[in-house]
């Protein structure tokens, strides 16, 4: 075998298994949809008082915690979402758009005594977080298959 066959089948050794961790990286598909309902429901609490958003934070992150642990079993490893690459954008993106949500929420009722508008902010962000997860993945996969690192 010359050095160029030798490289060449390298190469392609490498290229298959990054093609393998991008199709084990696939979550179970009620993954994104879990994980919008969770940061949608931290939206949505806003309007609590301070009890009920503590009680809230403590279920959100029990579920959270459910979450990621479910990840592991079924994908055997677990990405930080602000890695570098395509994913960090999506995430960036919606951290701020979940954050301004938030804040417009909480406004809202403060300031405008719209009780209703952290309940509306939250479902938006639930549906926004469940897409951005499908999406956040899709680019995960692309990076690994084109020679990304985790």
């Amino acid at each position: 075998m010359t050095r160029n066959e030798d490289t060449l089948r390298m190469l392609a050794e490498v290229e298959a298994a990054n093609t393998d961790l991008a199709e084990r990286a696939k979550a179970p598909t009620w993954y994104h949809p879990a994980l919008g309902l969770l940061i949608g429901g931290m939206v949505a609490v806003q309007g609590l008082p301070t009890v009920g958003k503590i009680a809230a934070y403590l279920v959100f992150a029990a579920g959270l915690s459910l979450l990621i642990r479910a990840y592991k079993r079924h994908t055997g490893m677990w990405i930080n979402g602000y890695r570098a690459g395509r994913t960090r954008w999506v995430a960036v993106g919606l951290a701020a758009i979940t954050t301004l949500c938030m804040l417009l929420a909480v406004w809202l009722d403060r300031e405008r005594g719209l009780t209703y508008a952290p309940l509306a902010f939250g479902a938006i962000v639930a549906v926004i977080v469940t897409i951005g997860g499908f999406v956040w993945e899709a680019a995960f996969r692309a990076d690994l298959r084109n020679g990304g690192s985790l």
